[in-house]
């Protein structure tokens, strides 16, 4: 640049109306650069480089319009509160309800199992009844096709519990029952611990995930209204206070909900009321259902059953004549709980002496030996379409043989066709009431059927 075209250039700007009360040297020093960026961009490397970054710089205002765009849809999603984490789509699976911002303010806590002068006689009691049952099953003639499932879980995920009972070891089997699930179980059914069912959430969504399952509780019992996407509320109901819906079921039912803490090892939602964890939910649910079609104390059978919650429920709600068929080792574990929870006086074990006030745990074999026309309702809940087909097919056998009014089925579908609803239609005998879904748990079934 020529000496003329600076002199022109500092004319200019000293005598520009808008640059008279500025510095004259500045506006140089950005007129010499606007010149030097014009030549630089003749070279190609230089105006490679600069498209480079426009292109970058494009792409990011187009970017960040897509996540304010992506924003907007999510507050206006199903479950705004649970979109921060790549764990939330896990919990928000698991719900029934929307989940909005901010999430309800609930806690997961837990309890431990409480030793006591009893643990000891319970652990020799259970022991008997489990050698007895399988030395049963060797001259029955319903027999398992090698070791079941649950055996064969807890031989090679729990072998000191294995050990303990095959060596006869009350003192052994009460030191490990009184510890079990304070470490993770993975197989649900037979804890009051973190299961599978929600492993990999954090603790604040595994309440979430049990708060839930109370909320749906409330519901069917009429206690809250049950919401609509379409025309609201929507969304309130999860928000709701959860004392309060815990008071109000109390109340509806008429029983102390509270469970039995210190019989084993629970995790569960915190309340005034002590810790709730799914499977009581679903227990309490269960067991509403069975006094709302079971004519007063008239008998109950439970295929399965897992810990005995049901059982301990219906027989606060006045169901005392409570049958349960399950394998020797589930067995031993319910035994365990509801021994330690409800007393040694409230519950017979195989081969003890039975009577109608108590709950009575049973070989599944043994339902061969009811009598007929017995049990007003038999249950099963979580558990049919895991078992084999031979013994599915003869359950429904003795099922129609030995109740009088209905089967009550509680259960997935996840092995379609093999599903509880494809079995009892291809028996005969049974009439379908209704099919519906299960009002607690999310991708469950509930059918009831008269025995006719």
């Amino acid at each position: 640049m020529g000496p003329v075209h600076l002199c022109a250039i500092r004319h200019y700007v000293a005598n520009a109306p808008v640059f008279k009360l500025q510095d004259p040297s500045i506006f140089l020093e950005l007129i010499v650069n606007k010149f030097i960026k014009q030549f630089l961009m003749y070279l190609p490397h230089v105006n490679r480089h600069v498209a480079r970054v426009r292109n970058l710089q494009s792409e990011k205002i187009n970017a960040e319009l897509k996540v304010k765009s992506l924003e907007s849809v999510l507050r206006k999603s199903r479950s705004p509160g649970l979109s921060n984490m790549e764990g939330d789509c896990l919990t928000e699976r698991l719900l029934a309800h929307p989940a909005l911002y901010p999430l309800p303010h609930v806690k997961l806590g837990n309890s431990f199992a409480v030793t006591s002068a009893d643990r000891l006689e319970v652990s020799r009691r259970l022991l008997a009844a489990y050698h007895k049952a399988i030395e049963d099953e060797a001259i029955s003639p319903m027999k398992r096709e090698g070791e079941d499932l649950w055996t064969s879980l807890i031989r090679n995920e729990l072998p000191d519990l294995m050990q303990a009972i095959e060596k006869n070891d009350a003192k052994g089997l009460s030191d490990f029952l009184l510890h079990f699930g304070e470490s993770f179980v993975w197989f649900g059914g037979i804890t009051t611990c973190i299961d599978g069912y929600n492993r990999n959430l954090r603790s604040e969504h595994i309440a979430l995930t049990y708060y839930d399952k109370l909320i749906c509780l409330a519901e069917y019992l009429g206690l809250i209204r049950f919401e609509s996407p379409e025309s609201g509320p929507w969304g309130e109901n999860l928000q709701l206070d959860v004392n309060k819906i815990l008071e109000m079921v109390e109340q509806s039912l008429g029983i102390d909900i509270v469970p039995p803490l210190g019989a084993v090892y629970t995790d569960g939602l915190e309340s005034n009321k002590g810790l709730f964890h799914y499977r009581h939910i679903n227990s309490l649910y269960s067991a509403v259902r069975l006094k709302e079609l079971v004519d007063f104390n008239q008998p109950c059978l439970e295929f399965g059953g897992g810990l005995g919650i049901t059982a301990l429920y219906a027989s606060r709600m006045g169901l005392k004549n409570y049958t349960m068929l399950d394998l020797p080792i589930t067995c031993l574990l319910a035994g365990n709980y509801l021994l330690n929870s409800m007393g040694l006086d409230a519950v017979s074990l195989y081969g003890e002496a039975r009577s109608d006030n108590k709950i009575k745990l049973l070989p599944y074999w043994e339902c061969l030996n009811l009598p007929a026309k017995y049990f007003h309702t038999t249950l099963n809940q979580d558990s049919f379409p895991e078992i084999a087909d031979n013994l599915l097919q003869e359950y429904l056998l003795q099922i129609k043989r030995i109740t009088v009014k209905n089967f009550l089925s509680i259960n997935h579908e996840c092995d379609y066709p093999r599903t509880v609803n494809n079995f009892v239609n291809r028996a005969s005998g049974y009439k379908k009431i209704y099919r519906s879904k299960y009002w607690i748990r999310e991708g469950y079934i509930e059918e009831l059927w008269r025995i006719e």
